[in-house]
Protein backbone atom coordinates (compact mmCIF):
# COMPACT_ATOMS: atom_id res chain seq x y z
CA UNK A 1 0.00 0.00 0.00
CA UNK A 2 1.62 3.16 -0.98
CA UNK A 3 2.93 5.62 1.70
CA UNK A 4 0.60 8.44 1.52
CA UNK A 5 -2.60 6.01 1.10
CA UNK A 6 -2.21 4.62 4.92
CA UNK A 7 -1.43 8.29 5.82
CA UNK A 8 -5.10 8.92 5.02
CA UNK A 9 -6.38 6.16 6.31
CA UNK A 10 -5.13 7.24 9.60
CA UNK A 11 -6.00 10.24 9.32
CA UNK A 12 -9.53 9.24 8.59
CA UNK A 13 -9.81 6.73 11.48
CA UNK A 14 -8.93 9.04 14.14
CA UNK A 15 -11.11 11.44 13.00
CA UNK A 16 -13.65 8.72 13.62
CA UNK A 17 -11.74 7.87 16.58
CA UNK A 18 -12.19 11.93 18.02
CA UNK A 19 -16.14 12.02 17.65
CA UNK A 20 -16.75 8.71 18.92
CA UNK A 21 -14.67 8.90 22.23
CA UNK A 22 -15.31 12.60 23.39
CA UNK A 23 -18.55 10.97 23.79
CA UNK A 24 -17.66 7.44 25.47
CA UNK A 25 -14.90 8.62 27.45
CA UNK A 26 -16.32 11.42 29.34
CA UNK A 27 -17.12 10.15 32.60
CA UNK A 28 -14.48 7.46 32.29
CA UNK A 29 -11.18 7.40 34.09
CA UNK A 30 -9.51 6.95 30.87
CA UNK A 31 -9.06 10.39 28.92
CA UNK A 32 -8.52 10.84 25.14
CA UNK A 33 -4.93 11.75 25.97
CA UNK A 34 -3.88 8.83 27.01
CA UNK A 35 -5.45 6.92 24.30
CA UNK A 36 -4.48 8.79 21.62
CA UNK A 37 -0.88 8.31 22.91
CA UNK A 38 -1.17 4.89 23.23
CA UNK A 39 -2.98 4.69 20.11
CA UNK A 40 0.79 6.35 18.74
CA UNK A 41 2.71 4.11 20.42
CA UNK A 42 0.57 1.19 19.06
CA UNK A 43 0.38 2.34 15.30
CA UNK A 44 4.15 3.56 15.06
CA UNK A 45 4.76 -0.13 16.05
CA UNK A 46 3.87 -1.91 13.72
CA UNK A 47 5.13 -2.67 10.19
CA UNK A 48 3.50 0.33 7.86
CA UNK A 49 7.07 1.87 6.92
CA UNK A 50 5.81 5.43 8.85
CA UNK A 51 8.44 8.30 9.63
CA UNK A 52 10.80 8.16 12.01
CA UNK A 53 10.60 10.85 14.33
CA UNK A 54 13.89 12.02 15.99
CA UNK A 55 13.69 15.96 17.59
CA UNK A 56 16.26 15.19 19.64
CA UNK A 57 18.94 14.63 16.16
CA UNK A 58 16.75 15.55 13.30
CA UNK A 59 16.40 19.44 12.46
CA UNK A 60 13.30 18.58 10.16
CA UNK A 61 11.38 16.81 12.58
CA UNK A 62 11.78 19.39 15.16
CA UNK A 63 10.47 22.32 13.13
CA UNK A 64 7.55 20.46 12.06
CA UNK A 65 7.23 19.61 16.11
CA UNK A 66 7.61 23.66 16.49
CA UNK A 67 5.34 24.80 13.83
CA UNK A 68 2.85 22.29 15.11
CA UNK A 69 2.70 22.87 19.01
CA UNK A 70 2.97 26.31 18.37
CA UNK A 71 -0.35 26.84 16.17
CA UNK A 72 -2.04 24.88 18.91
CA UNK A 73 -0.85 26.35 21.87
CA UNK A 74 -2.00 29.64 19.71
CA UNK A 75 -5.44 28.48 19.41
CA UNK A 76 -5.69 27.37 23.06
CA UNK A 77 -4.78 30.33 24.48
CA UNK A 78 -7.46 32.20 22.52
CA UNK A 79 -9.97 29.86 23.69
CA UNK A 80 -8.88 30.22 27.40
CA UNK A 81 -9.12 33.84 27.34
CA UNK A 82 -12.30 33.51 25.93
CA UNK A 83 -14.14 31.18 28.33
CA UNK A 84 -13.07 33.73 31.52
CA UNK A 85 -16.07 35.32 33.00
CA UNK A 86 -14.44 36.98 35.86
CA UNK A 87 -12.87 40.55 34.88
CA UNK A 88 -9.63 41.48 35.12
CA UNK A 89 -8.54 43.22 38.40
CA UNK A 90 -5.84 42.79 41.08
CA UNK A 91 -8.86 41.68 43.69
CA UNK A 92 -10.62 38.83 41.08
CA UNK A 93 -6.94 37.65 39.64
CA UNK A 94 -4.21 38.37 42.43
CA UNK A 95 -4.33 34.37 42.80
CA UNK A 96 -2.28 34.31 39.47
CA UNK A 97 0.21 36.28 40.95
CA UNK A 98 1.09 33.22 43.76
CA UNK A 99 1.48 30.88 40.66
CA UNK A 100 3.16 33.32 38.40
CA UNK A 101 5.48 35.27 40.29
CA UNK A 102 6.33 32.75 43.14
CA UNK A 103 5.66 29.19 42.53
CA UNK A 104 6.86 29.45 38.76
CA UNK A 105 10.58 31.43 39.30
CA UNK A 106 11.21 28.88 42.05
CA UNK A 107 10.55 26.03 40.14
CA UNK A 108 12.78 27.26 37.60
CA UNK A 109 15.34 27.88 39.86
CA UNK A 110 14.67 24.09 42.11
CA UNK A 111 14.41 22.48 38.78
CA UNK A 112 18.00 24.01 37.52
CA UNK A 113 19.22 22.88 40.51
CA UNK A 114 18.74 19.78 40.15
CA UNK A 115 19.33 19.45 36.57
CA UNK A 116 23.18 20.70 37.00
CA UNK A 117 24.05 19.17 40.28
CA UNK A 118 22.75 15.36 39.02
CA UNK A 119 22.65 15.28 35.35
CA UNK A 120 26.23 17.61 35.43
CA UNK A 121 24.03 20.11 32.81
CA UNK A 122 25.45 23.30 31.42
CA UNK A 123 23.69 26.50 33.51
CA UNK A 124 22.13 26.92 29.89
CA UNK A 125 20.65 23.45 29.57
CA UNK A 126 19.69 23.39 33.56
CA UNK A 127 17.83 27.01 32.88
CA UNK A 128 16.40 25.37 29.98
CA UNK A 129 15.34 22.81 31.83
CA UNK A 130 13.66 24.51 34.47
CA UNK A 131 12.08 26.67 31.69
CA UNK A 132 10.09 24.31 29.68
CA UNK A 133 9.17 22.46 32.11
CA UNK A 134 7.72 25.35 34.55
CA UNK A 135 4.49 26.22 32.85
CA UNK A 136 1.19 24.76 33.36
CA UNK A 137 0.21 23.40 29.40
CA UNK A 138 -2.85 25.33 28.76
CA UNK A 139 -3.45 23.12 26.13
CA UNK A 140 -3.84 19.54 28.02
CA UNK A 141 -5.43 21.14 31.68
CA UNK A 142 -8.56 21.45 30.05
CA UNK A 143 -10.28 19.58 32.55
CA UNK A 144 -8.88 21.16 35.40
CA UNK A 145 -9.77 24.74 33.58
CA UNK A 146 -13.10 27.28 34.23
CA UNK A 147 -16.16 25.98 32.28
CA UNK A 148 -17.56 27.92 28.63
CA UNK A 149 -18.28 31.53 28.27
CA UNK A 150 -21.32 32.60 30.15
CA UNK A 151 -21.03 29.23 32.73
CA UNK A 152 -20.45 31.83 36.00
CA UNK A 153 -16.90 32.49 37.45
CA UNK A 154 -16.18 29.29 38.63
CA UNK A 155 -14.55 27.51 41.51
CA UNK A 156 -11.07 29.32 42.66
CA UNK A 157 -9.27 26.26 41.76
CA UNK A 158 -10.31 25.60 38.29
CA UNK A 159 -9.68 29.40 37.23
CA UNK A 160 -6.49 29.88 39.24
CA UNK A 161 -5.54 27.08 37.01
CA UNK A 162 -7.17 28.60 34.19
CA UNK A 163 -5.12 31.95 35.44
CA UNK A 164 -1.98 30.35 35.19
CA UNK A 165 -2.11 28.47 32.12
CA UNK A 166 -3.05 31.36 30.19
CA UNK A 167 -0.35 33.78 31.38
CA UNK A 168 2.21 31.44 31.94
CA UNK A 169 3.75 30.56 28.77
CA UNK A 170 4.17 34.09 27.87
CA UNK A 171 5.87 34.74 30.90
CA UNK A 172 8.17 31.41 30.70
CA UNK A 173 9.73 32.59 27.46
CA UNK A 174 12.11 34.97 28.94
CA UNK A 175 13.57 32.03 30.67
CA UNK A 176 14.11 30.02 27.93
CA UNK A 177 15.96 32.98 25.99
CA UNK A 178 17.69 33.37 28.85
CA UNK A 179 19.03 29.31 28.96
CA UNK A 180 19.68 29.87 24.87
CA UNK A 181 21.85 33.57 25.95
CA UNK A 182 23.36 31.23 28.73
CA UNK A 183 24.55 28.86 26.75
CA UNK A 184 25.53 30.51 23.81
CA UNK A 185 27.14 33.79 25.32
CA UNK A 186 27.41 32.83 28.99
CA UNK A 187 25.79 34.97 31.30
CA UNK A 188 27.60 37.81 32.53
CA UNK A 189 26.88 41.23 34.17
CA UNK A 190 26.04 42.71 30.58
CA UNK A 191 24.32 39.46 28.86
CA UNK A 192 22.08 39.58 32.21
CA UNK A 193 21.12 43.41 31.91
CA UNK A 194 20.28 42.87 28.34
CA UNK A 195 18.49 40.16 29.16
CA UNK A 196 16.20 41.88 31.76
CA UNK A 197 15.51 45.11 29.41
CA UNK A 198 14.77 43.03 26.83
CA UNK A 199 13.53 39.77 26.65
CA UNK A 200 12.05 40.06 30.20
CA UNK A 201 10.60 43.25 30.28
CA UNK A 202 10.14 45.04 26.44
CA UNK A 203 8.71 41.98 25.17
CA UNK A 204 6.42 41.45 27.99
CA UNK A 205 5.14 44.88 27.92
CA UNK A 206 4.84 44.78 24.26
CA UNK A 207 2.36 41.41 24.15
CA UNK A 208 0.49 42.98 27.26
CA UNK A 209 -0.18 46.36 25.02
CA UNK A 210 -0.65 45.06 21.82
CA UNK A 211 -2.67 42.29 23.18
CA UNK A 212 -4.95 45.09 24.78
CA UNK A 213 -4.96 46.99 21.48
CA UNK A 214 -6.12 44.30 18.84
CA UNK A 215 -8.23 42.87 21.15
CA UNK A 216 -10.42 45.93 21.64
CA UNK A 217 -9.77 46.38 17.38
CA UNK A 218 -10.72 43.02 16.88
CA UNK A 219 -13.99 42.53 19.09
CA UNK A 220 -15.00 46.05 17.72
CA UNK A 221 -14.57 45.03 14.18
CA UNK A 222 -16.55 41.54 14.78
CA UNK A 223 -19.53 42.75 16.35
CA UNK A 224 -20.05 45.98 14.00
CA UNK A 225 -20.29 43.48 11.13
CA UNK A 226 -22.45 41.18 13.58
CA UNK A 227 -25.04 43.95 13.64
CA UNK A 228 -24.98 45.29 10.33
CA UNK A 229 -25.96 41.68 8.94
CA UNK A 230 -28.70 39.67 8.99
CA UNK A 231 -28.86 36.53 11.68
CA UNK A 232 -29.19 34.63 8.26
CA UNK A 233 -25.61 35.72 6.55
CA UNK A 234 -23.92 34.38 9.99
CA UNK A 235 -22.92 31.21 10.76
CA UNK A 236 -20.81 28.77 13.47
CA UNK A 237 -18.11 28.42 10.79
CA UNK A 238 -17.52 32.67 9.85
CA UNK A 239 -17.58 33.30 13.66
CA UNK A 240 -15.20 30.53 14.35
CA UNK A 241 -12.92 31.83 11.26
CA UNK A 242 -12.87 35.39 12.03
CA UNK A 243 -11.81 34.38 15.43
CA UNK A 244 -9.26 31.93 14.13
CA UNK A 245 -7.75 34.67 11.88
CA UNK A 246 -8.06 37.47 14.47
CA UNK A 247 -5.74 35.10 16.80
CA UNK A 248 -3.08 34.68 13.97
CA UNK A 249 -2.84 38.09 13.03
CA UNK A 250 -2.77 39.72 16.71
CA UNK A 251 0.04 36.78 17.41
CA UNK A 252 1.89 37.29 13.91
CA UNK A 253 1.80 41.23 14.85
CA UNK A 254 3.33 41.12 18.47
CA UNK A 255 5.93 39.06 16.76
CA UNK A 256 6.73 40.86 14.68
CA UNK A 257 7.42 43.50 17.15
CA UNK A 258 9.52 41.65 19.34
CA UNK A 259 6.59 41.28 21.87
CA UNK A 260 5.26 37.77 23.33
CA UNK A 261 2.81 37.08 20.69
CA UNK A 262 1.49 34.17 23.25
CA UNK A 263 1.02 36.61 25.77
CA UNK A 264 -0.55 39.10 23.38
CA UNK A 265 -3.29 36.01 22.11
CA UNK A 266 -4.21 35.04 26.01
CA UNK A 267 -4.60 39.31 26.39
CA UNK A 268 -6.49 40.32 23.46
CA UNK A 269 -9.10 37.24 23.90
CA UNK A 270 -9.88 38.08 27.84
CA UNK A 271 -10.08 42.01 26.03
CA UNK A 272 -12.72 41.09 23.66
CA UNK A 273 -14.34 38.67 26.14
CA UNK A 274 -15.61 42.06 28.35
CA UNK A 275 -17.02 43.25 24.88
CA UNK A 276 -21.07 42.68 25.78
CA UNK A 277 -19.60 39.44 27.99
CA UNK A 278 -22.77 38.33 28.23
CA UNK A 279 -23.51 37.58 24.09
CA UNK A 280 -24.03 34.39 23.27
CA UNK A 281 -21.93 34.82 20.28
CA UNK A 282 -19.05 34.63 23.15
CA UNK A 283 -20.11 30.89 23.61
CA UNK A 284 -20.31 29.74 19.80
CA UNK A 285 -17.10 31.36 19.10
CA UNK A 286 -15.76 29.45 21.90
CA UNK A 287 -17.23 26.31 20.75
CA UNK A 288 -15.71 26.66 16.96
CA UNK A 289 -12.19 27.37 18.06
CA UNK A 290 -12.60 24.70 20.53
CA UNK A 291 -13.68 22.21 17.66
CA UNK A 292 -10.39 23.20 16.09
CA UNK A 293 -7.99 22.98 18.76
CA UNK A 294 -9.29 19.36 19.96
CA UNK A 295 -8.81 17.74 16.93
CA UNK A 296 -5.48 19.01 16.18
CA UNK A 297 -4.47 18.11 19.48
CA UNK A 298 -5.53 14.76 19.29
CA UNK A 299 -3.81 14.24 15.95
CA UNK A 300 -0.31 15.71 17.83
CA UNK A 301 -1.19 13.61 20.93
CA UNK A 302 -1.01 10.42 18.58
CA UNK A 303 1.94 12.09 16.59
CA UNK A 304 3.82 12.01 20.26
CA UNK A 305 2.79 8.67 21.04
CA UNK A 306 4.85 7.54 17.23
CA UNK A 307 7.76 9.89 18.77
CA UNK A 308 7.71 7.71 22.10
CA UNK A 309 7.49 4.23 19.92
CA UNK A 310 9.91 5.28 16.69
CA UNK A 311 12.38 6.80 18.81
CA UNK A 312 12.62 4.70 21.81
CA UNK A 313 13.00 5.32 25.49
CA UNK A 314 16.10 3.60 25.52
CA UNK A 315 17.96 6.62 26.66
CA UNK A 316 16.27 7.41 29.19
CA UNK A 317 17.92 6.36 32.69
CA UNK A 318 16.75 6.62 36.56
CA UNK A 319 18.67 10.38 37.00
CA UNK A 320 15.71 10.66 34.11
CA UNK A 321 13.10 8.85 36.00
CA UNK A 322 13.85 10.70 38.90
CA UNK A 323 13.95 14.66 38.16
CA UNK A 324 10.50 13.87 36.31
CA UNK A 325 8.70 12.09 39.00
CA UNK A 326 10.43 14.71 41.94
CA UNK A 327 8.57 17.26 39.40
CA UNK A 328 5.08 16.02 39.17
CA UNK A 329 4.77 14.60 42.57
CA UNK A 330 6.88 16.45 45.08
CA UNK A 331 8.71 19.89 42.97
CA UNK A 332 5.26 21.56 42.02
CA UNK A 333 3.20 20.85 44.87
CA UNK A 334 5.72 22.03 47.65
CA UNK A 335 6.24 24.74 45.75
CA UNK A 336 2.75 25.48 44.72
CA UNK A 337 2.15 25.65 48.95
CA UNK A 338 4.97 27.91 49.85
CA UNK A 339 3.57 30.18 47.16
CA UNK A 340 0.35 29.90 48.81
CA UNK A 341 1.32 30.02 52.23
CA UNK A 342 0.24 33.73 53.10
CA UNK A 343 -3.09 33.35 50.50
CA UNK A 344 -6.44 32.94 52.67
CA UNK A 345 -7.74 29.59 50.70
CA UNK A 346 -8.79 26.74 52.06
CA UNK A 347 -5.91 24.20 52.38
CA UNK A 348 -7.35 21.53 50.59
CA UNK A 349 -7.84 23.84 47.71
CA UNK A 350 -4.27 25.44 47.76
CA UNK A 351 -3.09 21.73 47.50
CA UNK A 352 -5.24 20.56 44.32
CA UNK A 353 -3.66 24.02 42.98
CA UNK A 354 -0.50 23.39 43.29
CA UNK A 355 -0.68 18.78 42.50
CA UNK A 356 -2.00 20.23 39.24
CA UNK A 357 1.11 21.65 37.46
CA UNK A 358 0.32 19.69 33.96
CA UNK A 359 3.05 19.07 31.64
CA UNK A 360 2.25 18.80 27.66
CA UNK A 361 2.11 20.61 24.43
CA UNK A 362 3.81 24.13 25.75
CA UNK A 363 6.88 22.04 27.17
CA UNK A 364 7.82 20.47 23.63
CA UNK A 365 7.17 23.78 22.06
CA UNK A 366 9.89 25.44 24.08
CA UNK A 367 12.14 22.65 23.88
CA UNK A 368 11.83 22.64 20.23
CA UNK A 369 12.49 26.47 19.85
CA UNK A 370 15.45 26.34 21.97
CA UNK A 371 17.32 23.35 20.20
CA UNK A 372 16.12 24.65 17.08
CA UNK A 373 17.64 28.30 17.73
CA UNK A 374 20.47 27.11 19.52
CA UNK A 375 21.50 23.40 17.97
CA UNK A 376 24.73 23.17 19.82
CA UNK A 377 23.07 23.39 23.73
CA UNK A 378 25.08 20.96 25.66
CA UNK A 379 23.57 17.42 26.77
CA UNK A 380 20.26 18.73 25.25
CA UNK A 381 18.87 14.95 24.90
CA UNK A 382 18.85 14.91 28.77
CA UNK A 383 16.38 17.94 28.68
CA UNK A 384 14.16 15.79 25.99
CA UNK A 385 14.47 12.52 27.91
CA UNK A 386 13.81 14.37 31.22
CA UNK A 387 10.89 16.44 28.93
CA UNK A 388 9.07 13.03 27.74
CA UNK A 389 9.10 11.19 31.34
CA UNK A 390 7.36 14.58 32.51
CA UNK A 391 4.78 14.47 29.96
CA UNK A 392 4.11 10.87 29.82
CA UNK A 393 3.54 10.67 33.39
CA UNK A 394 1.26 13.94 33.81
CA UNK A 395 -1.01 12.72 31.06
CA UNK A 396 -2.10 9.60 33.39
CA UNK A 397 -1.31 11.14 36.45
CA UNK A 398 -3.14 14.56 36.08
CA UNK A 399 -5.43 12.89 33.55
CA UNK A 400 -7.18 10.37 35.86
CA UNK A 401 -6.97 12.36 38.97
CA UNK A 402 -8.61 15.50 37.38
CA UNK A 403 -11.99 13.40 37.14
CA UNK A 404 -11.66 12.21 40.77
CA UNK A 405 -10.62 15.46 42.01
CA UNK A 406 -12.21 18.34 40.71
CA UNK A 407 -16.13 17.00 40.77
CA UNK A 408 -15.60 16.10 44.41
CA UNK A 409 -13.91 19.81 44.96
CA UNK A 410 -16.87 21.63 42.82
CA UNK A 411 -19.78 19.51 45.35
CA UNK A 412 -18.45 20.74 48.13
CA UNK A 413 -19.34 24.34 47.21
Amino acid sequence: MDYHITIILIGGLLGILIFLLSNVLKDRLLTMPMVFVALGIMVFSLPLDLPFIEPEDNLFDRKILEYLTEFIIIISLAAIGIKIDRKPGWSSWQIGFYLLGIAMPLTIIILAFLGHYILGLSIGAAILLGSVLSPTDPVLAGNVQVKPPNSGDGHKVRFALTLEAGLNDGLAFPFVYLAIIAERDGLSSDTLISWLGYEFFYKIVAGLVIGYLMGKLFVNVFFRIIDSIDDKMTSEISEGVFLIGATLLTYGITEVAHGYGFLAVFVAAVTARQWKNDHPLHNKIYQSIDHVEQTILYIFLFVFGGLIATNGLGGIDWQHIAIATTLIFVLRPVVGMIAFAFCDIPKVEKFVISFFGIRGIGTIYYLAFAHNELSGFSQIDDVWYIATCCIIISIIVHGITAKILMPKLENQL
